[in-house]
């Protein structure tokens, strides 16, 4: 929806263009891009006085460390660490081309969060892995199955460019506190979809379930096992944190590059910590603030 209000403004569109890196030179930016033009690989820059990064919680702090600009960057990803239940209703719960319901539970947040999950068959069939020999009868049946999960904001990894490749090694590690925290987490779902009618639930840890009534979650750990469970993220972000200590962040409140004028970044690295909840509605009132007030500078 903005791209063709951009373009009417007289935005230049580049589509299948990669940025490399980013040189500062007599107080403007050159981007150094890369494209693929008739088999052709073709590297050039792109000149220009304001540079605004959004490149995601991943690329964005590559980019920067790839171009020499690493203070504060790439050191503070942090993740919504997520452990799910496939559960199994009675009646039917799911149906084609059903999104992501918005079902949440946030009595025990900011600790936890628990939630619904997509869950088209093959996401049924990913999230049962750990279930091998229940997939068959569950993709059978599975307009009666959904995926559920708990969620925490634990643990800390970074982002570093690799010489010779295009993508960033990504680190992240829990504590044990962080492993009570999801098995707590584990355990209020499953009193919940209990009390919701659900009849059978598969917990995404090996070696776990199926359970069949609320009688069998005491038997779940109070530390869910390293090694055997299954963790999945679809949110990234703190990877810049914005703030006005520069000592710690690497953009003031506003999106601006501590030290660098005209930089800046509008996308989820902003974000300081895990918000317990889908970043996306913040990510996107925080853009549209900063480039309010970029506006309000200019004139």
């Amino acid at each position: 929806t903005y791209l063709p209000r951009a373009r009417q403004a007289g935005c230049r569109i580049v589509a299948s263009t990669a940025a490399l890196r980013i040189r500062r030179e007599a107080g403007r930016f050159r981007v150094r891009c890369v494209t693929e033009r008739e088999g052709k690989r073709i590297e050039e820059d792109v000149v220009a006085d304001s540079l605004v990064l959004a490149c995601g919680a991943l690329q964005t702090p590559a980019l920067l460390r790839r171009s020499g600009m690493r203070r504060n960057v790439g050191r503070t990803l942090h993740f919504h660490p997520t452990v799910k239940v496939i559960a199994r209703f009675g009646e039917a719960v799911n149906a084609p081309g059903m999104g992501v319901p918005v079902h949440q539970v946030k009595e025990f947040s900011p600790r936890v969060g628990l939630g619904c999950a997509i869950s088209q068959p093959p996401h049924l069939a990913l999230a049962m892995v750990d279930h091998p020999d229940a997939i068959a009868p569950v993709l059978e049946d599975w307009t009666h199955h959904a995926v559920y999960y708990a969620m925490i904001g634990g643990g800390v990894g970074s982002v570093t460019p690799i010489p010779g490749f295009r993508d960033p090694l990504v680190r992240f590690a829990l504590e044990k506190a962080d492993f009570v925290d999801l098995a707590d987490g584990l355990r209020y779902l499953c009193e919940c979809l209990f009390a919701a009618g659900a009849e059978t639930l598969y917990p995404t840890v090996g070696g776990l379930g199926p359970l069949r009534s609320e009688a069998d979650i005491a038997a779940l750990p109070a530390r869910l096992p390293r090694a055997t469970t299954s963790l999945m993220t679809i949110h990234a972000f703190s990877t810049c944190p914005m703030g006005e200590n520069e000592a710690r962040c690497v953009t003031d409140s506003f999106g601006r590059v501590h030290g660098i004028p005209g930089l800046r970044i509008a996308d989820a690295s902003l974000l300081c910590s895990p918000p317990g909840v889908n970043p996306q509605g913040s990510v996107m009132a925080f853009a549209r603030r900063n480039a309010l007030a970029w506006l309000e500078e200019g004139r």
